[in-house]
């Protein structure tokens, strides 16, 4: 996968029913607004007005992804792993997911940890009840609500299944982002986004380095992700840590492709649950 195909069909297990929709041919979904927007995928490319839905298929970040593939490939000489530098010719420009609502993207990252695609799912499900109505105008072909707000969340969080200590932290987080404890606006610093997230109970390195590799961070890598290290081994990167450090400011792209290496069935660029 090196655009749209692959983040469709992504996007297409993790949809939360209500909220959005994954066709054959584009991603529809409802955002605060309200409003309804839509992307359509044609070949490799996805179209769309709507600059939240710019950011989930990476439609501006075509010459960083190809610097970023540049840098890869030095690496991989550098080290002798020709394997990654095969994978980058044939599937060059990786697309890095992003996300519509920061808000929401924190939420699915908290708990999307340790589970399957599925029961994220299941478990954003119920969560998204507790989000307002589309007006008539705008509801219809499966997009009834808004995915809630954290002033929601929070106050509904005891509708998730499980333990008890992620609801905790689902509601902690939600609690935080409402109060303007902690800033997800796109003006917000990122490292003192970072930092703030990973002072409250439950919410750990993973969580915050997978937010912001969705929030457009160029350089985050999960040494710690089982499918990461799986997908380094299968590359032929024995010293993941220190291959990466020549990786700098691009480390996120080589996530990208040990999660690809990691699952060769599934499209490219496919990360956990989340």
């Amino acid at each position: 996968m090196t655009g749209a195909p692959g983040i469709l069909a992504w996007l297409r297990p993790r949809a939360v029913p209500g909220v959005e929709v994954v066709g054959p041919g584009g991603y529809r979904r409802a955002l605060p607004g309200p409003r309804v927007a839509t992307a359509t995928v044609e070949g490799e490319v996805a179209t769309t007005d709507d600059p939240d839905l710019a950011r989930v298929f990476d439609l501006d970040g075509a010459d960083a992804r190809h610097e970023a593939d540049a840098r890869l490939a030095w690496a991989a000489a550098r080290h002798g792993v020709p394997a990654l530098a095969d994978a980058i010719e044939a599937a060059p420009a990786l697309a890095q997911p992003g996300c519509a609502d920061a808000h929401e993207m924190l939420v699915r990252a908290i708990v999307g940890q340790q589970i399957s695609v599925a029961a994220a799912t299941q478990q954003l499900a119920l969560l998204a009840a507790l989000g307002d109505p589309l007006p008539a105008a705008l509801a219809g072909e499966g997009i009834e609500r808004c995915f809630p707000t954290m002033a929601q969340v929070a106050d509904g969080a005891e509708v998730l299944r499980g333990p008890a200590a992620k609801t905790a932290a689902v509601r902690r987080a939600a609690e935080a982002v409402a109060t303007g404890a902690i800033d997800l606006s796109p003006a917000s610093e990122l490292e003192v986004m970072r930092a703030r997230l990973l002072e409250l109970k439950g919410i750990g390195p993973w969580t915050v380095g997978y937010l912001s590799l969705r929030l457009g961070d160029p350089d985050v890598l999960l040494l710690g992700d089982v499918a990461v290290r799986k997908g380094a081994r299968l590359l032929g990167i024995d010293d993941l840590a220190g291959f990466a450090a020549d990786c700098a400011g691009h480390r996120s792209a080589l996530m990208l492709r040990c999660w690809a290496a990691s699952a060769p069935a599934a499209p490219a660029a496919a990360p956990p649950a989340a």
